[in-house]
């Protein structure tokens, strides 16, 4: 049984025991004075002193004295219970307190600590005793041991030098330093670890701890002793907290069994949260029973981190890799399509399988488009490479940036009209004449914004937005894209930024990209010192806010907006002007493939150039040695000389003319290559044909001539759209290439053919080969030269994909007018019959037209008011415009129309009042007329104050 009572206790208890042998030790022999004795000889003495004075008094025969003395000592003695004075012959004569019941004869007349008979003489005479009755020192029985003092001394002593014993002898052996126990070099063995080792009792105290754990908690092995190994600060992972019953060297003391890889966190000295894993393994005392534990702690905390990294790596890895997967899903479409489309029509112009000279045109149409895609596809991943390399540099070239955006929209709008969309530009501040900036790189945020926002939109349209705003004196411009389109989740707005990403991976099957347009665009913002952000709501559109630092601004004029209008309209169009050039200018073009220099030497004669061809480097430093050239184009990558060792064998030869590298190594690094190798410029592969023909006439004094295909689109809708217009259309490719005359004559003797099956799928409903035919229409007209057919052709498009039936009529009389004009480039007359007599037919519902404004605000219904008064004032005006065939004021009406109709929230105004800013005259004006005034009459405004005046086509809803 002792095996079970703690070190501690035991020895406590030994201690008690030998303590109390030596107090009855001293008790036995007298040194340890005696209170029951003491007490017992004061009552012996009292008992004397009252004898003495009684015997005194007895002789007097003063018994009244004595009675008197005796209640004096009975009253000033608590313990003296009773007091008499009896004869020798039996009789109490004196008697003090209840005597008879408190006195008993005591045997052989002895005294006792309670009963004191004390004899009294007279004279020489025994006369009498004196009877002393006192209260009993003990209880009477075995209790009377509970009131023995010794015995209180004892069990005193027993008691309180336990208690002190057990506190001493813990203090004692918490202090005691268990490790002397240990040999020296064991514990330095121990102390070599570089896991943490301590030993634990079954009180969960530190008997033995290793100098690395130690070191981990900032203390010395010295300090950990005695401590409690719950004081620690052990925890489960994420800081939860340790609970004494869960602790691993516990489990191992109750079950004896070894506890392991058991993962438990500690904070370090400093503050450092640290991993461990924790193996027990009980250590058996004596008896067989196991007397504590000893713990390793192997410090994992750098594995579990590089765990948590190599986790969030992996995470990262696959988030990548998903991210490039769904990237090459994307190219893979987007590369597939107009590959295909190069290839298949490539492989039919190789059989020889067109029909006409027309479908080769359009074959080549459509190469040359997919040709471009696949270009654009490659240089925003060169950008966005670029971009991320660190290794793209912006230009910094004073730019009208009003007349640049103007320029993108003018480009765009086309593209805008022909899905039923407005494209507006809106100057909403006073902006500077030019600003300091990347032309190229904003040219390009512009486009890509205003072009996704025409994808992304289909119905309403589209605003662009340009403001200077100032704010403590810095100054950011701003370009903001407006599109009530499909919008953007919340939740996507940021992600739309990453590469290679859209906001939803239906977005790419719907509308298509590679989502690395808004990626660069913003990556190009922050190069110029802004940002991009956007502002969105799934349904309901997006706005792109693009702000860029304008630069310097002293002493650069403030245009207002009017003003920033007319100087952008001012700005002179450089597209499709073309370059003449000296004729004995000769040109060394050298590259070693026959299809490149042949595509160049085609561009450069045409524009007047001699040239002479070269197909390596050394052909062509022998050829330039010996001839006189006014320009070299050197190709980099060729067998047997590059262009590298070629351009640097020239100039040391003493070449001075302009040497321009052709290289398709876009790369940033390049370019500084080839500058370095001697070029004098760089210009990248595919050969951008307006780009050379720039430096070319920069760089030899070419005179940059305007061709005809300048005609504003405006001018043409105004001049050749009228229905019953007889003026001639001749292509403007027939004057400027006499060699294309028969492709035109090709294409003009196609058409009756063509509108003949159109008109007839017309009449059968078969609105997907109508949609097939303007397509075509819009793309081969204007290939041939015949620019006139590209807007009406977008619009019956437009109205046969979006199922507008009773548009189609009237859209195809007003082709067929156009085609009856047309004029063979041999012949001086039309050459084209009356291809279609129906008149055009629309057909009118009833079907209640609301304003989508909010038109409970009286401000907003005083304005939709103003307008239909307004509408149904000019359409009076116009009937007789119509009767008398003024097409100005016509397309002036419809063009506002277009406009201020949706301003006012009503969009059925827009597609007829395009066509009618397309094409307004003659019977088919009238028909629009009357498509208009059937819209105006169907027009329902919510009741009002009763004293507002409303239009009289105007109907008041109840309310």
């Amino acid at each position: 049984m002792m095996k079970h009572i703690a070190t501690r206790t035991y020895i406590a208890l030994g201690l008690c025991f030998v303590l109390v042998t030596v107090l009855l030790m001293a008790l036995l022999i007298g040194l340890v004075p005696d209170q029951f004795r003491a007490v017992r000889a004061g009552r012996a003495a009292l008992a004397e002193a009252i004898a003495a004075n009684g015997s005194a008094l007895i002789g007097r025969d003063e018994l009244s004295r004595l009675r008197s003395t005796l209640r004096l000592v009975v009253d000033r003695n608590a313990d003296l219970l009773s007091a008499a004075v009896r004869r020798a012959d039996g009789e109490v004569v004196v008697a003090v307190g209840d005597h008879q019941r408190h006195w008993r004869e005591v045997n052989d007349d002895l005294s006792s600590e309670c009963f004191i008979k004390v004899p009294v003489w007279q004279g020489d005479q025994p006369w009498g005793r004196i009877e002393l009755r006192f209260a009993p020192l003990t209880g009477g029985g075995r209790l009377a041991l509970l009131y023995d003092p010794r015995l209180h001394l004892i069990v005193f002593v027993i008691v309180g030098a336990f208690f002190l014993f057990r506190f001493y002898l813990g203090r004692v052996l918490r202090h005691l330093d268990p490790s002397q126990a240990v040999p020296t070099h064991v514990r330095s063995a121990l102390d070599t670890l570089a896991e943490g080792l301590i030993v634990i009792d079954k009180k969960e105290q530190v008997v033995l701890a290793n100098a690395a754990l130690a070191t981990i908690l900032g203390k010395t092995p010295e300090q950990l002793l005695g401590l409690r190994a719950s004081k620690l600060g052990f925890a489960r992972a994420g800081a939860v907290r340790l609970a004494a019953a869960d602790s691993p060297w516990l489990k191992a003391i109750k079950s004896g069994l070894p506890q392991r890889n058991d993962m438990l966190e500690l904070s370090d000295a400093q503050g450092r949260r640290r991993t461990f894993i924790v193996n027990c393994s009980p250590v058996l005392g004596s008896g067989g029973d196991h007397a504590g534990v000893l713990v390793s702690l192997d410090d994992v905390t750098e594995l579990e981190a590089n765990k948590v990294e190599l986790r969030a790596s992996k995470d990262e890895a696959e988030a990548a890799n998903q991210a490039k997967s769904d990237f090459l899903a994307n190219m893979s479409h987007e590369i597939r399509t107009p590959m295909n489309a190069i290839l298949g029509f490539t492989d039919v112009l190789r059989r020889g399988y067109e029909r006409s000279n027309e479908d080769r045109h359009k074959y080549l149409d459509t190469i040359h488009r997919s040709g471009t895609h696949l270009l654009q596809l490659i240089d925003d991943v060169l950008d966005l490479s670029k971009v991320e390399a660190g290794q793209l540099e912006m230009e910094r070239l004073r730019v009208p940036v009003h007349a640049l955006i103007n320029d993108v929209v003018a480009v765009l709008k086309v593209q805008a009209e022909a899905k039923g969309l407005t494209l507006e530009l809106l100057i909403d501040s006073h902006l500077p004449a030019t600003v300091a900036t990347d032309p190229t790189r904003l040219r390009q945020i512009a486009t890509n914004l205003i072009g996704n926002a025409i994808k992304f939109t289909e119905r309403g349209g589209v605003q662009v937005r340009l403001a200077l705003v100032t704010d403590n004196a810095a100054a950011l411009y701003h370009l903001h894209v407006v599109d009530t389109g499909v919008g953007i989740a919340a939740t996507k707005l940021d992600s739309v930024f990453e590469p290679f990403v859209q906001a939803d991976t239906s977005i790419t099957r719907q509308f298509g990209g590679t989502g690395l347009g808004l990626a660069i665009s913003r990556r190009f913002a922050r190069l110029l010192g802004g940002d991009i952000v956007a502002h969105s709501t799934a349904g309901s559109g997006t706005t792109f806010i693009v702000t860029f630092d304008p630069g310097p601004l002293h002493g650069v004029p403030l245009l207002s907006p009017a003003e920033a209008f007319a100087a952008r309209d001012a700005e002179p169009a450089a597209l499709g002007a073309s370059w003449k050039f000296a004729p004995t200018t000769r040109v060394l073009i050298v590259d070693d493939g026959e299809e490149n220099r042949e595509l160049v030497r085609l561009v450069l004669e045409n524009a007047g150039l001699v040239t002479v061809g070269a197909e390596n480097g050394l052909e062509a430093v022998k050829l330039a040695t010996a001839q006189h050239f006014d320009a070299v184009l050197m190709d980099i990558q060729m067998p047997v000389m590059d262009g590298y060792e070629a351009s640097t064998r020239l100039r040391a030869d003493g070449l001075t003319v302009p040497i321009v590298a052709l290289t398709a190594d876009a790369m940033k690094g390049f370019e500084q290559k080839c500058l370095a190798a001697g070029c004098s410029h760089y210009l990248t592969k595919p050969v951008d044909i307006d780009a050379l023909l720039e430096l070319l006439g920069s760089l030899l004094d070419g005179i940059r001539v305007a061709t005809a295909t300048r005609v504003a689109t405006s001018t043409v809708a105004s001049l050749d759209l009228a229905l019953d217009d007889v003026t001639p259309i001749v292509s403007t490719l027939a004057q400027a290439n006499p060699a294309l005359h028969a492709t035109i004559a090709k294409f003009v003797d196609g058409l009756p053919a063509r509108f003949a099956q159109v008109q007839a799928a017309a009449v059968a409903g078969d609105l997907a080969a109508v949609a097939q035919f303007a397509h075509w229409l819009k793309g081969a007209g204007g290939t041939v030269g015949y620019g006139a057919f590209w807007q009406p052709a977008a619009a019956l498009e437009s109205s046969a994909l979006n199922g507008k039936r009773e548009a189609i009529d009237p859209a195809l009389a007003t082709l067929a007018a156009l085609a009856a004009r047309l004029q063979r480039p041999d012949s001086q007359v039309s050459a084209m019959p009356t291809l279609l007599t129906v008149t055009p037919k629309v057909t009118f519902d009833t079907t209640v037209i609301r304003s989508r404004l909010p038109l409970g605000d009286p401000r907003m219904r005083a304005t939709v008011e103003r307008f239909l008064a307004r509408l149904d004032e000019r359409l009076n005006a116009l009937e007789q415009a119509a009767a008398v065939g003024n097409s100005t004021e016509l397309v002036e009406f419809g063009s506002w129309l277009k406009g201020a109709g949706g301003s006012v929230g009503f969009d059925h105004f827009t597609e007829p009042a395009t066509r009618l800013a397309s094409a307004g005259e003659g019977d088919h004006a009238a028909h629009l007329l009357d498509e208009i005034r059937d819209i105006l009459a169907r027009i329902e405004l919510p009741s009002a104050n009763p004293t507002t005046t409303s239009p009289p086509a105007v109907r008041q809803a109840a309310t």
